[in-house]
């Protein structure tokens, strides 16, 4: 069990890692820029590892040849589901007594949006979503996938998602998040649906935040 969930979490710390030396040779830039850098930078190197992984993981009865293809209609349904997933557990957290008690999210917002609008949407609503799903979806969940049932392999690599996010209020969103993501993954068959949900839902947060 242990060797199952160190080769699906390895990556994570990898990912962690790169961000933590991009955010140290970034120093007075902004930790969105570090974080920014860091995130791609990793996006070649855990692209490189999930093609290689792909041919590994759980095949359909029919071998995946009676799955529709990922078209239009599922990419704006994935689309709006990260908008709603945003707006609706943003809001819920907000109302929850969570806020008063766990400070250290305003302390991280206030790094996060305080670069130019055009860049944040750049680097929270594209690199950073890009090179996250392929952590975090593409080889956790993936591996985890392998060895345990949906629910058991989507709750480890959600709660993996969430702590690696630093305070209180961004792991629990990014719990529910990361269920729902791996739900896509296992739903979709293809990395490009959390990708579109993680973007829509991260570029709505930079969106809400400038003009609400």
């Amino acid at each position: 069990m242990m060797h199952g969930i160190w080769q699906a979490y390895w990556p994570a710390l990898l990912y962690g890692l790169i961000v933590d030396l991009s955010c140290a040779l970034c120093r007075g830039r902004g930790a969105l820029a570090g974080t920014a850098a860091g995130a791609f930078l990793s996006i070649p190197l855990f692209a490189c590892l999930y093609s290689r992984n792909r041919g590994k993981g759980r095949r359909e009865p029919d071998g995946g040849q009676g799955r529709k293809a990922f078209g239009l209609k599922d990419g704006s349904i994935c689309i709006f589901t990260g908008i709603g997933l945003c707006l609706a557990v943003n809001t819920l957290i907000r109302l929850s007594p969570l806020p008063r008690y766990f400070t250290g999210f305003s302390r991280v917002s206030g790094q996060l949006y305080r670069p130019p609008l055009l860049f944040q949407a750049a680097a929270m609503g594209a690199v950073i979503p890009a090179a996250e799903e392929l952590v975090f979806r593409g080889l956790g969940f993936k591996v985890l996938r392998q060895r345990y049932s949906f629910l058991g392999a989507a709750c480890l690599s959600a709660a993996v998602f969430g702590i690696y996010h630093g305070n209180v209020l961004q792991a629990v969103y990014g719990f529910v998040m990361g269920i729902v993501l791996a739900w896509e993954t296992e739903k979709k068959q293809t990395l490009k649906a959390p990708v579109l949900t993680h973007m829509a839902a991260n570029l709505t947060s930079v969106l809400a935040t400038a003009f609400f």
